[in-house]
């Protein structure tokens, strides 16, 4: 690989000759390469590959960084690490030191994790609320370990974090939750993954005169994905460089989607440049994975977040074209399937075709059709949707019905009838019920009718009631003679079953996931027609074929969430069920920080970015009638995109016309894209309205460069440009002026 295959933004990186520097780069722009001809000179120059320090976001980015340095480099190599890696060499140099007490630095097993947060949320609940605690066991164990680690990205503590996640009141034993669970930790000598970290930092964080032991050793400092990490993350950094060396910076804020964990635009937009002043700010603008149809798109739905970097994205290869498609449909199950067998009519292959979902519950028809129609498909959550944990008591409801259950062993039948009895929960203690599931389990028919005279005599009225529905529902069930998905919305309504879910879920998002599950399978088994034991048969046939295709690694498509699509790229992406409630999600009452339009609408940046050919974007025909708006509404993201104009610029830019003549109103943004293309025609067309930005916000003049707003006063506006001059101007004639 040699320099000349380098851009000239690409070659300005590689050459950067000493300071610390911050590189913004948007998607496939080729970071990795000018990274590695940076580091590849800095050997070259004779600094010793020790000296330098690469940190990589995850481990399959270090060694994919690591291999491409090796091929690179004609000797010895600087070390890859992630920030975890390098907290877990940092805790051993501190143990060795006598400065932080002996562990074991392999960090613990989610499930010895999650046990002591149990035994730790069963000590410190409020007592009356314990038996409700109880109802929602595994999502309180996982609300509970999300705060202890959304705890260990920040330096000020627990207190910090709580406030920070805007938690109620009823949540407010958490903080002695993880009291009680740290002091079992050092109890104990163990670390979990987050503390690798943060035991180091939050000692080195109290003691400047042992933290400077730690640092001032690299001359070098490289951090990819710089907008991804969080407080702690950051500070290790600042420990790390002590006094002395380079710090460079990579990432893109626009694609900072991992607020849950802590991370913040801000990070690379201010507090890097408040605490390693760049003597550069680097650009890598030129996408090398998609055309301009995708640029123009994303840049004009992009531009609508106001937290962001002074960038612009063009394609660099003029030739390759990345098709958008907007497809308008109500059976996205269906239009997959088509789509799909007209693309293996026409010899393509699916392993380079991506579903991108926003939540796993959008996935769930679509692997119902997928599985009816045997397409084979990967799914990153590794199980098919017939696996699903709130599926669990419909099925024993398919095997009472079938009369399969009546064959199982009474250890199997006891486990059965507690999870039917408990979903969702009855309030009725754990202690109580097996006893109850352990006398049906002996008999092999007649459950329903044998539960009435089992009900225990301390029950309250509302648990007896609750008893008694299920009693009769189970007898209902027994002699069951109609279709599995009539039997399936009889056990919905008759345990007000998606009302219980929700109740029992920790999170809004977690029971509608659970909820859109449920209905997504049951619409399934409408269609069926098929009595119980025809479906389970069915069903499990289903299930064999996808297991089969999954063995014989068969070409088959990925469907995974947009929050795990980030640093991956296909052929072809398909993002379904553009709503206004799906895309931007805004759930009201969830276990994270809040999500902003802002994060939402990067995360669909990030989503749209994936893709190197064609993008399908699938949404609702219109609103329904007797529909929820929000839920039948197409995604205001859509608009945002303006894809006639990017359609109509990225076609004149293939073509170069000298005129073109549209009624589509252009903006701004298209003409500095065709610019910046070369490319100047002459435009009969009407000015789509320019946005008034905010105070704070960046702009880019004609003549001025770039400047950022200061203050509006009615239609003046305050602008300070680069050159350290702050001027007003008419809002009116500033606007002609802008790029």
């Amino acid at each position: 690989m040699g320099g000349s295959t380098l851009t000239s933004e690409q070659q300005a990186i590689a050459d950067h000759t000493g300071g610390h520097a911050k590189i913004i780069a948007v998607a496939g722009s080729g970071k990795t390469t000018a990274l590695l001809h940076y580091i590849k000179n800095r050997l070259d120059s004779g600094i010793s590959p020790e000296r330098l320090l690469v940190l990589m976001y995850n481990r399959s980015a270090r060694e994919d960084f690591d291999r491409r340095m090796r091929q690179l480099a004609d000797g010895p190599i600087p070390p890859v690490h992630t920030f975890h890696s390098v907290g877990y060499r940092l805790y051993q140099r501190m143990i060795a030191n006598g400065h932080i007490a002996a562990a074991n630095l392999s960090p613990l097993p989610q499930s010895t994790v999650q046990l002591q947060i149990w035994k730790a949320i069963e000590d410190c609940a409020p007592t009356h609320e314990l038996e409700e605690i109880r109802a929602r066991k595994q999502s309180e164990i996982e609300a509970a370990e999300f705060f202890i680690d959304y705890t260990k990205t920040i330096l000020s503590g627990d207190l910090s974090a709580f406030q920070e996640l805007k938690l109620g009141d009823e949540y407010m034993y958490f903080l002695q939750v993880f009291r009680t669970f740290e002091a079992w930790r050092r109890n104990q000598n163990a670390v979990t993954y987050a503390d690798l970290i943060y035991d180091p930092a939050m000692l080195l964080s109290l003691n400047e005169q042992m933290a400077e032991q730690y640092g001032s050793y690299y001359e070098d400092i490289l951090v990819d994905e710089y907008q991804d990490i969080n407080e702690i993350q950051h500070f290790l950094l600042r420990i790390l460089y002590g006094k002395s060396g380079n710090v460079i910076a990579i990432g893109d804020p626009d694609q900072t989607i991992y607020e849950w964990r802590g991370s913040k635009p801000d990070f690379l937009l201010t507090f890097f440049d408040g605490d390693f002043p760049p003597s550069n700010i680097y650009h890598l603008s030129r996408t090398f994975r998609y055309g301009h149809e995708l640029s123009l798109a994303a840049n004009h739905f992009i531009e609508n977040n106001r937290d962001r970097a002074d960038i612009f994205c063009v394609s660099a290869d003029g030739e390759q074209q990345t098709k958008i498609e907007l497809v308008r449909t109500d059976k996205e199950g269906c239009w997959l399937v088509e789509y799909l067998r007209r693309q293996q009519k026409q010899g393509h292959t699916f392993k380079d075709i991506a579903v991108l979902v926003r939540l796993w519950s959008i996935a769930a028809p679509i692997e119902l059709a997928l599985l009816a129609n045997n397409i084979p498909y990967r799914s990153s959550s590794r199980n098919t949707v017939l696996s699903r944990r709130e599926l669990r008591p419909l099925f024993w409801s398919l095997n009472i019905a079938s009369g399969r259950f009546a064959k199982l062993p009474p250890k199997r039948r006891q486990q059965g009838l507690y999870e039917w009895l408990t979903a969702p929960h009855v309030r009725i203690p754990r202690k109580v019920l097996e006893p109850i599931c352990v006398a049906l389990a002996a008999l092999d028919k007649g459950w329903g009718k044998h539960l009435l005279t089992l009900l225990p005599e301390n029950l309250s009225k509302p648990q007896i009631k609750r008893l008694r529905q299920r009693a009769d529902l189970l007898t209902q069930i027994e002699s069951w003679r109609g279709h599995a998905g009539e039997l399936m919305r009889r056990h919905i309504s008759e345990l007000d079953l998606l009302d219980g879910i929700a109740e029992d879920a920790f999170t809004r998002q977690q029971g509608e996931e659970r909820q859109q599950t449920i209905l997504a399978f049951c619409q399934y088994l409408d269609t069926l027609k098929q009595p119980p034991a025809e479906t389970l048969t069915h069903l499990q046939e289903l299930q064999r074929q996808h297991r089969e295709g999954e063995q014989t690694e068969a070409d088959s498509i990925q469907i995974t969430t947009m929050h795990q699509a980030k640093g991956l790229e296909w052929e072809q992406v398909i993002i379904p069920t553009l709503t206004q409630h799906n895309m931007p999600y805004q759930p009201q009452r969830d276990f994270s920080t809040p999500a902003s339009l802002e994060s939402e609408r990067r995360l669909m940046y990030v989503a749209m970015t994936r893709a190197k050919s064609r993008l399908f974007l699938l949404a609702p025909t219109e609103v329904a009638k007797g529909k929820d708006p929000e839920a039948s509404q197409p995604s205001l993201f859509i608009n945002e995109m303006q894809l006639p104009l990017s359609k109509l610029m990225s076609d004149s830019l293939h073509e170069r016309p000298e005129q073109i003549n549209t009624d589509i109103p252009v903006s701004r943004q298209a003409l500095h894209y065709l610019e910046a293309c070369e490319y100047n025609p002459n435009i009969s067309a009407p000015r789509a309205p320019l946005r008034k930005p905010d105070p704070g916000e960046g702009l880019r003049h004609r003549k001025l460069g770039h400047g950022r707003v200061l203050k509006w006063e009615d239609q003046r506006i305050e602008v300070l440009f680069s050159d350290g001059k702050a001027r007003r101007f008419d809002w009116e004639t500033l606007s002609q002026y802008l790029m």
